[in-house]
């Protein structure tokens, strides 16, 4: 998992405290660095856009740690030289201030570094946010227990039962399984539209499809509504028209289509 906990003693009670492992700490370290001499030897907008999605997806893993700012903190320490030494002939310190800069470190106020028109993500400005403790009143082996279990299923259960009731007999279990345990992550809404999935109107999708190498893994399936997966396998321009106007998607969802249709092999729409 690569965060280590610590229970202190906080008045008459004990307080955990969580930080990066060491061995967490030296691997992002040296994952941030191999990425900054890929931007030094192919300059492109594509290599520096995986740098940032490096150091967010460090910052989103991470952030649960109590203490993880301290750690970041040391790893931009380590990470700024190689930066500054390797980049120093394409990088300028302007900010170009993207939607997502804007959005995710919109409070930064520290120095920018900018390369190839994208500004660096902060590799130090890591807000933490510490999971909330769950219910332990929660289980299968009380009543009490199982009725607030059920309560946190309200309004998609009936989906649950159906999935249950109805096995694809053509698909694998693992596939089988995944699309009830996916139900309940996406708590019973369409992927693109966020609209209530029915039974009749929705449709477990392949993100990568299987004859391009997919599998039934519950991080390659996403349940969508009947028309979104029509919208993302068509190819017809009459066809992808009836659908547009029939789903009236905002830009998030149609950022997600256009997402989708690309791992299938379709143009964007």
């Amino acid at each position: 998992m690569g965060i280590k906990l610590k229970v202190n003693l906080k008045g008459n009670r004990y307080v955990n405290k969580s930080r990066m492992t060491d061995k967490a700490k030296k691997k992002t370290t040296k994952e941030l660095k191999e990425q900054i001499i890929k931007v030094q030897k192919n300059t492109t907008t594509k290599e520096v856009s995986k740098l940032n999605s490096m150091i967010l997806g460090s910052h989103n893993y991470y952030k649960m740690a109590t203490l993880s700012s301290l750690d970041f903190a040391e790893i931009k320490f380590l990470v700024m030289k190689t930066l500054k030494c390797r980049l120093r002939q394409v990088m300028n310190k302007r900010p170009k201030i993207s939607k997502t800069f804007k959005k995710l470190y919109g409070d930064y106020n520290g120095k920018y570094f900018t390369v190839a028109e994208i500004t660096i993500f902060p590799i130090g400005k890591c807000k933490t946010d510490p999971p909330m403790n769950f219910s332990q009143d929660i289980c299968n082996f009380t009543e009490e227990g199982r009725v607030k279990q059920h309560e946190k299923l309200k309004g998609f259960n009936h989906l649950i039962k159906y999935l249950l009731n109805n096995v694809n007999q053509n698909e694998s279990t693992e596939y089988n399984d995944n699309r009830i345990s996916l139900i309940a992550g996406q708590r019973g809404k369409c992927y693109v539209t966020g609209k209530k999935l029915e039974i009749g109107d929705m449709e477990c999708h392949h993100k990568k499809p299987k004859f391009l190498g997919g599998t039934d893994e519950y991080k390659n399936l996403l349940w969508v509504k009947n028309g979104v997966h029509k919208l993302i396998h068509c190819t017809k321009e009459e066809t992808i028209e009836k659908y547009m106007k029939m789903l009236n998607l905002d830009n998030k969802g149609l950022k997600r289509v256009n997402s989708l249709r690309k791992l299938v092999g379709n143009s964007v729409i």
